[in-house]
């Protein structure tokens, strides 16, 4: 019985290896983009418009198993909004208000890339930044003076459940129920929810 040498041995190994690591379900790259947009009239003169974005790449560990690179962005303008700090009443106008995650998390696929549709959820931990801008007016005469608050920044964690729909090989159309929250390491931190529908490819 003829023996295979051992250089011919490390190379088969070797060739394995490679072939595991290139298969299609290791190492795959996905690149999304999702958002949404609403408008909510508090009255006839007053509303609240919210815009929500998020995008990013994923790279597959395992089958089913990813990790996940974010930037969401979240703004917000208010139109208005009758204040009283004790005995004084004022007015803000025009209460902008945006919000910057960076975030990195694992994203799970519950069943496998077999299916097209497939349900997922993420969960992650980031980095955010809250700006804030408006108009005060101590009544409806008087000039209004701009005013931004201090930059707010802290760690997030943010959880993600949604699915998505195969609509071709390299694409799916993918919805999410996106929830962060700010503040997680100090008592009763503030926890934001919001949708997004876009598009995830894959490479």
């Amino acid at each position: 019985m003829m023996r295979a040498a051992p250089t011919q041995v490390g190379r088969i190994l070797f060739l394995l290896a490679l072939g595991t690591l290139s298969a299609p379900s290791f190492g795959a790259i996905e690149i999304f983009g999702k958002g949404s947009i609403s408008k909510n009239h508090l009255s006839r003169t007053n509303f609240v418009t919210t815009v929500s974005a998020a995008t990013g790449f994923a790279i597959t560990l395992i089958p089913q198993l990813r990790i996940e690179g974010r930037y969401t962005s979240n703004g917000s303008l208010q139109k208005r909004l009758d204040a009283t700090s004790g005995a004084v009443s004022f007015i803000l106008d025009d209460i902008k208000t945006q919000t910057t995650i960076y975030s990195v998390g694992l994203d799970i696929d519950i069943l496998s890339a077999k299916h097209a549709f497939t349900p997922f959820v993420f969960i992650g931990a980031g980095y955010v930044k809250s700006e804030r801008s408006y108009y005060v007016r101590a009544d409806e005469a008087s000039a209004p003076v701009y005013i931004t608050d201090p930059i707010q920044t802290g760690i997030t964690a943010n959880v993600g459940a949604g699915f998505r729909l195969r609509v071709a090989r390299a694409i799916a159309f993918e919805v999410e129920a996106f929830a962060y929250g700010i503040d997680v390491h100090k008592p009763n931190p503030l926890v934001n929810v919001y949708g997004t529908v876009g598009l995830r490819i894959f490479l």
